[in-house]
């Protein structure tokens, strides 16, 4: 509860209130694209990697089931990022788990 005495349970995505508009969709294709541009710099040591072209194999964010994809592996992908310090990455995954999972 804030100090107001409202408790906030609901954080708009739609672009309305207070809070910052996100286009979840749009923000689920970059994450999605990062995932690609790391599996193809895979010089076959990378076991996430590995594990990501089997899974995703070439998609890209557009599908419709992406972002439970993208919500069922989050942990898998936070570590893909910070194993790769793609540090840009890993912001936009946390905003994306916060605002759109």
């Amino acid at each position: 509860m804030n100090t107001s005495g409202t408790t906030t349970t609901y954080r708009s995505i739609a672009g309305e209130g207070d809070l910052p508009y996100i286009d979840c969709d749009h923000c689920i294709r970059l994450i999605y694209a990062r995932i690609q541009h790391h599996i193809a710099e895979d010089d076959g040591n990378c076991v996430l990697c590995r594990y990501f072209r089997e899974k995703l194999g070439d998609r890209d964010g557009s599908e419709d089931d992406a972002r439970l994809l993208l919500h069922a592996q989050v942990n898998i992908i936070h570590e893909l990022f910070e194993r790769r310090q793609d540090d840009e990455a890993q912001t936009l995954l946390y905003r994306v788990e916060d605002d759109c999972c």
